[in-house]
């Protein structure tokens, strides 16, 4: 099946034609499967989820209300949402990254980490709605640059021009709010015995 368009592609998949949900599959499957487990850390609870995310998408695709956005934008916010309720039911968290070195479980690792992620959802927070769209879009959806700029309805050159200001800005924060709140790494003195 050739790339159909965005009409093609909802109508099949409301009608639950195999040939649609196959090629739905085939084409975002992979990217589904990587973002869970970037999410999960954990390529087996990675797979269940995308078999998971998939289901809920045949399940709900008849109540699927068209607003002529890219399906990767309601499949990647089922796949957020099916990582969430992972986490939340296994109580697992995310390893700090792939092959992490011996500091795994170590008590200010793990602090300094929850204070990165803290303090980058704090900028991002403060960024203007077009710049942090650019980067949700880019980096929390795992969107291609062309679909983004699809999203956005902008040109390619112009989503890259748009997501460079916004790292810029973001970078710009980060070491702003750097100088005003000392970082746990280099202030965290372990409880007195």
């Amino acid at each position: 099946m050739n790339s159909p368009s965005h009409h093609d592609i909802i109508a099949g998949l409301q009608q639950r034609d195999p040939q649609t949900v196959s090629w739905i599959y085939e084409t975002y499957g992979p990217r589904v499967y990587h973002y869970l487990c970037r999410r999960l850390g954990d390529p087996d609870l990675a797979r269940d989820a995308q078999s998971e995310v998939f289901v809920r998408l045949l399940e709900r695709a008849a109540h699927y209300e068209d607003r002529g956005l890219p399906l990767t934008a309601w499949l990647f916010h089922l796949a957020r949402n099916q990582a969430a309720s992972v986490l939340r039911r296994d109580r697992r968290f995310v390893p700090l990254e792939a092959g992490d070195s011996e500091h795994d479980g170590d008590p200010e690792t793990l602090l300094a980490h929850q204070w990165d992620c803290e303090h980058l959802q704090h900028v991002l927070a403060t960024l203007p709605d077009h710049y942090r769209r650019v980067l949700w879009l880019r980096f929390g959806y795992d969107l291609s640059l062309e679909e983004t700029a699809r999203q956005l309805g902008c040109t390619v050159s112009a989503t890259k021009a748009l997501q460079h200001r916004a790292m810029t800005l973001a970078r710009q924060r980060v070491r702003e709010q750097a100088e005003i709140i000392p970082n746990p790494r280099r202030t965290y003195q372990p409880p007195m015995v």
